[in-house]
Formats: structure tokens, sequence, C-alpha cells
């Protein structure tokens, strides 16, 4: 089967990703419930001033920009994305609509920049990196959490890798991510001059229940019609993953969580 090159532009904000679809807001919880207790785990070892400016870029559907206020209640805790329309009702937090492939921060006004689950979706992720560093102040800090899909690839299951590179193939496609960027991540933090860098991973799962595997699925219904219409899968094999993954005899790792970070000097 040939599948049908994508005509548009790649753009997140047109795709089956972006948060005007009636199921993004509970796709982004499944994210947070998988995401969460890793990015907690990472800003409890972050030595912060008393008072710290905290940005939080691409915050989704704010369960993080929400904690970090409550934290840190002295800090002041910034909060942006493309779409803002979850983050309205977050208390604590200065919400910001803003593009981070276009626009810009002045230099050294924040301790913690943070992304999550937002670079490897932009093309321009290298040069981003780049910018945010130039975003915070001496000794701050720089947390980037992604997401690598690389472990579906190397499945023996033969319908799972199926349905994996198919989705691999959609979100270049159609956003221009790059999902197997996040294992990278250390060594780009240590390439661009960042100290005490270190870093944390967590195996997510499929058919088993679990955050990731809640994530997954939500993940992969949200894509189905685009899956369809590019003819990368058939219905045939939707149907086929949603019983192997309700199958009490299968699962399988489809992606690692990983968590960088680092100090500008």
């Amino acid at each position: 089967m040939t599948a049908t090159v994508c005509a548009e532009e790649p753009d997140y904000t047109r795709s089956y990703l972006a948060d005007q679809h009636a199921g993004q807001l509970e796709r982004l919880r499944t994210l947070e419930r998988a995401f969460d207790p890793l990015s907690h785990a990472v800003f409890d070892q972050l030595d912060l001033p008393d008072k710290p400016a905290i940005l939080d870029l691409g915050a989704g559907a704010g369960s993080l920009a929400g904690w970090l206020s409550r934290r840190y209640p002295e800090a002041s805790v910034t909060a942006t994305d493309v779409d803002t329309r979850f983050l309205a009702d977050i208390p604590g937090i200065r919400v910001l609509e803003h593009n981070a492939a276009t626009d810009d921060f002045p230099a050294a006004c924040f301790d913690v920049v943070h992304a999550r689950a937002l670079l490897c979706h932009l093309p321009a992720r290298e040069e981003l990196l780049m910018r945010a560093i130039t975003w915070l102040r001496p000794g701050g800090w720089l947390v980037i959490e992604d997401v690598s899909l690389e472990p579906s690839l190397k499945t023996a299951n033969p319908l799972f890798g199926k349905v994996a590179q198919a989705g691999l193939t959609l979100l270049k496609q159609s956003i221009g991510s790059d999902m197997l960027w996040a294992a990278t991540l250390p060594d780009r933090l240590r390439d661009r001059g960042l100290a005490n860098v270190r870093h944390r991973s967590h195996e997510g799962r499929i058919g088993d229940n679990s955050p990731a595997d809640a994530f997954w699925a939500a993940t992969t219904a949200q894509a189905g019609p685009a899956l369809l219409k590019l003819g990368l899968l058939t219905q045939e094999d939707l149907d086929d993953m949603t019983l192997l993954r309700a199958d009490p005899g299968f699962t399988d790792v489809a992606m690692t969580f990983v968590s960088a970070w680092g100090q500008v000097r």
C-alpha cells in the first residue's frame, strides 16, 4: 500500500492534534497523567531562587503550570500556548498566547524555561533550543521533556509495528514531527554549553491499562480519520489494533518519556 503524500504544509494547528478537536482536552489529560510524575521529580531536583520566574512553554492543558504555582507559591509562573483555551481558569499563573516557533522573550528574564511534548512537533526545534537558552538568567535551568516512539519500531508484533510506523509517518507529514529526537536530548543540551546536565526516562507501555496506555489509545483514536484519509492504515487495521490492545496476553513498550535539564553558566 502506498501512502498519499500530504498536500498541505505541515502545521500543528491544522493537524489532528490541534486543540479544536472534541477529544483534545481529554487526550491532553492522559498525557498529563503519564508525564506529570516525571516532571514533578525533575523540579524537585532544581535549586531555584526564593521567587523564581518560571516559563512553561506550550503548556497544553495546564496541569504542570498549576502545580508549579502551588509548588512555588512565591514564583511568577507564565504559561504559554498557541491556543490558550485550556489555560484560562487555572489560578496563580499568567497566561500568554505565544507561538514558540516564532515569538520571542527578552533575554535573561526567567529562572526556568520548561517545555514538554512540544519540541518534537516543531521543525525549528534546534533554533528554539538556542533561543530558549537566551531567555534564561545566569544559573537558570532549561528543562526539556519529550516523547520518543523509538521503542514501538522495535516491536516483534507485526500489527503493532505497522500501526506505529503509520503514526510516525502521519506525524511527520502533517506536523513535521520527529518522534525519535527525544533520545538525543541530553547530548543536545551539553552541546549547547549547559552545565550540570542530567536526564531521566520512563518506559511507557500499551496493553496494561497504564497512563501511557491511555495516552497512546487516545492519540491513536484521534489520529484515526487522518490515518485512513492518507491511506496509511485501513479500518481493519485500526479495529484489529483495538482488539490486540484489549487482549490480556498482549503488552508492549510503545514510547519513552524523556526529561533532560541543564543550567546556564
